[in-house]
């Protein structure tokens, strides 16, 4: 029986399957009573294991915080990590980002590729490994956590809290091919200060850690500026005694944030050209000045280094928040592996405590690397060639961190084609239906290879 053949029969449902997962709006929200990452993404575990059990598998959840759905036994374990929780949707959608609505052979929808979609095609390349009735002598075993956008608290909650096995061996479908052999080290970091005369200046822009705002708003009196006047996507437009202001920016994954162009920098980068009049206002323009500009690299910062392997290091400011008095400014760094991300951590806290501003440790996400000549990634290498004809490939280091940054001996693998569009973490995310025959085949492969 050929496998790869078989798995093909299953297309039409993994197309019903993304779509019916899309419509679980599953962005974390604030703690509710059993629900610690808030509703839509309980509800997504709910979804998920009621899909596993119609699909015949063992299923269980815990505490809503994790699941895992089981095939088959053996004393060791191939985990497949996955998660269910997606980042907010943004704005200016062609369609709804919750429809899974298909339209020019795609389906559209946050979570399509990011991580519902690879998630539910893992999941049939099992179910079709279960129903062709093969033994393999390894468990698998998917964890689908639901907080993995937000720092993964899932995962350390069902592998740390719990005491759950860890995997012998594992991939996550949750990032590009071929394969990912090395992730850089994060580090999230919180600015913040209170003020006493802002009362009135509200600027507000970006909403998480791993996104380039794609815009930023504010108010500021007109008796704090100087002459004002529009450029560089900046637009002010004056309301009786207040400017309302608009920046615009180009969203992007906040691992790579030279593809995008940040609104909040764009913003300050403006504002330092005017003659700002409140002194508690121009320190935080100062603060931009200083150390952000329109930077990506971390150099005014002090923290500009690279490895030589794995790449430079990446700084995006992914959300401001000033209002009532008190300013809030998000950073995210991706760290070269073999770069210490405590050597980091200090320069930018004593950067920022210099300054007279509060530093706040957000998360702390150490390296991952495997070795390129390791079962594992010489075995996905292969599939992957054999499946797509690319025989040049060679393993990749990237500045994303995914679950296999949590888990033993796993890498990130697929599911990002090189010639897919990557809109991850962007507006109108989408997966070509064309590509999913691909995907089954490899993933059916990986599972039975890694598991046989």
């Amino acid at each position: 029986m050929d496998l790869k053949e078989k798995v093909l029969g299953y297309k039409d449902e993994v197309v019903k399957e993304i779509q019916n997962a899309i419509r679980v709006k599953s962005v974390k929200e604030a703690p509710l009573p059993g629900m610690p990452f808030g509703e839509g993404p309980a509800k997504a575990l709910d979804h998920f294991m009621d899909l596993a059990k119609k699909l015949g598998f063992k299923a269980e959840k815990f505490d809503n915080y994790a699941m895992h759905i089981d095939m088959g036994e053996g004393d060791e374990t191939l985990g497949i990590l996955a998660h269910v929780d997606v980042v907010p949707e943004g704005d200016n959608w062609t369609y709804p980002p919750y429809s899974g609505t298909i339209a020019d052979g795609k389906i559209f929808g946050r979570g399509t590729l990011d991580d519902k979609g690879p998630a539910i095609i893992s999941l049939f390349a099992m179910k079709a490994i279960a129903d062709a009735g093969i033994k393999l002598n390894r468990k698998v075993r998917m964890i689908l956590g639901a907080d993995e956008e937000s720092g993964s608290a899932c995962l350390k909650y069902y592998f740390g809290e719990l005491k759950m096995p860890q995997p012998t061996i594992g991939f996550t479908p949750d990032s590009s091919f071929p394969v990912t052999y090395a992730e850089k080290g994060s580090v999230r970091v919180k600015i913040k200060k209170k003020f006493n005369t802002l009362q009135d200046v509200v600027i507000k822009g970006g909403n998480a850690f791993n996104s380039v705002p794609n815009k930023a708003n504010g108010e500021i009196p007109v008796d704090m500026l100087g002459e004002v006047r529009n450029k560089n996507k900046v637009e002010f437009e004056r309301e009786g005694n207040t400017y309302k202001v608009v920046s615009a920016g180009i969203p992007a994954h906040g691992a790579y944030p030279s593809k995008g162009y940040n609104a909040v920098s764009a913003l300050f980068e403006v504002l330092k050209d005017f003659e700002v009049k409140n002194e508690e206002l121009k320190s935080i323009v100062t603060f931009f000045d200083k150390f952000v500009k329109m930077e990506t690299d971390g150099e005014s910062f002090g923290v500009k280094c690279t490895d030589g392997e794995t790449g430079e290091l990446t700084l995006n400011l992914g959300k401001i928040n000033l209002e009532n008095n008190e300013l809030e400014i998000w950073l995210d760094m991706r760290i070269p592996v073999k770069i210490k991300n405590e050597q980091i951590i200090e320069t930018i806290k004593k950067n920022t405590e210099d300054f007279g501003y509060e530093f706040v440790l957000h998360s702390n996400t150490q390296p991952l690397y495997v070795p390129k000549d390791s079962f594992l990634v010489s075995t996905l290498m292969d599939i992957y060639k054999e499946l797509t004809g690319d025989m040049d490939a060679e393993p990749v280091a990237i500045g994303g961190g995914t679950y296999a940054k949590y888990a033993n001996n796993t890498v990130a693998f697929g599911a990002l084609l090189p010639e897919q569009e990557d809109r991850m973490h962007q507006r109108d995310e989408y997966l070509e239906i064309s590509k999913i025959d691909k995907l089954l085949q490899i993933y059916v492969e990986a599972i039975y290879k890694l598991a046989k």
